[in-house]
């Protein structure tokens, strides 16, 4: 081994079934939903809080950490997304193992890229896969609500494409009769994409930028996502750009494109989770009560049930999350103020 595997699991719980999988088919390839967060900062979060999802590895600078044995099952991807099963002939959860980049604040993306790709490719020597056929993006499964983990490519300059051919160069053979060549790290060259995108650009990454502005309301009736940055492209950066503020050019370049990749993340978060507007407490019922539920048990508050009856355990379950902050009263009532925080919590939380 080039770089030392930490093994540091967390307990069993709601993140750790300790369910076995079904042998190891594929790799599903990640991006943490907390930009910054290094590798145990997730595992310390999935331990303490344990909530209802969970990746077997998280890779960053340092670490190479997984936190679920790779014979057991983790919840990285939703059941009910039909594309696994078409591709590989069964679930995420039940036969895949999905292994997390950490990226963004003062982590080192070079560094945790490097680890993150021969993660990849000493999962493909020991289960005998293959990158091009048996690894796979959370984006290619769930690409309504999931964009990773290209979000966290594409801020440094890396395609698809690029990461898998890496893979493909870390599995190679080093030459055993050099000593020297068998302690280093597999060498890594990423297939770059070069900022700024502008006005006569194309290919994979120009698309990818056209579906997350049609995503968040920047539409493109005339083209859509054809990989050509045109004017009818350009006029839709420049109206990104004047709502949020940045230098309106027309000109995807690193500002840009980090707050593109922030809003869709927020975007997919709050499509995923709705918050109710109303007030609700004890004897409210109906969907209102639902989504509120549904909400607390993806934050680890689980409710014990998702029958929309605002009961004894739903009471609690928002207590428990009003306890955190000290802004809250711990009333069990869920209000402007609740709704504010749990809103935080859920565009934080992958």
């Amino acid at each position: 081994m080039v770089y030392e595997i930490t093994r540091d699991y967390i307990q069993v719980g709601n993140a750790r079934s300790g369910q076995k999988l079904q042998g190891v088919k594929f790799i599903v390839s990640h991006s943490t939903g907390n930009p910054g967060s290094t590798a145990y900062a997730n595992r310390n979060y999935f331990h303490n809080r344990q909530p209802s999802a969970s990746a077997h590895t998280f890779i960053d600078d340092k670490y190479i950490l997984e936190i679920i044995p790779l014979d057991e099952k983790a919840w990285h991807v939703l059941y009910n997304k039909p594309m696994d099963n078409q591709l590989f002939g069964a679930d995420a959860n039940d036969a895949a193992i999905g292994v997390e980049l950490c990226y963004g604040g003062n982590i080192d993306f070079n560094e945790a890229y490097k680890r993150y790709v021969w993660y990849h490719a000493y999962l493909c020597q020991t289960f005998r896969l293959e990158p091009k056929r048996h690894i796979v993006s959370h984006h290619t499964l769930d690409p309504e609500r999931r964009s990773d983990p290209l979000n966290a490519f594409r801020l440094y300059g890396v395609t698809w494409d690029g990461f898998i051919h890496d893979v493909i160069e870390a599995m190679k053979p080093t030459n055993p009769s050099n000593k020297e060549e068998t302690k280093k790290p597999s060498q890594v060259k990423g297939i770059s994409v070069r900022l700024p995108l502008k006005l006569g650009d194309r290919g994979t990454f120009v698309k990818e930028i056209q579906q997350d502005l049609i995503r968040i309301g920047f539409p493109l009736p005339k083209y859509g996502a054809d990989g050509v940055f045109g004017e009818e492209t350009e006029n839709a950066v420049m109206a990104f750009q004047k709502r949020y503020g940045l230098h309106v050019d027309g000109i995807v370049g690193q500002e840009t494109l980090a707050k593109l990749s922030e809003v869709v993340k927020q975007k997919l978060r709050q499509e995923e989770f709705p918050l109710p507007d109303k007030t609700l407490k004890k004897g409210d019922k109906g969907e209102d009560v639902k989504m509120l539920q549904r909400a607390l048990k993806h934050l680890g508050f689980d409710p014990k049930g998702i029958d929309g009856v605002y009961g004894e355990q739903t009471e609690d379950a928002v207590r428990r999350f009003q306890s955190m902050y000290a802004a809250l009263r711990d009333d069990g009532i869920y209000g402007p103020n609740t709704r504010k925080f749990m809103r935080m919590e859920l565009q934080q939380k992958k």
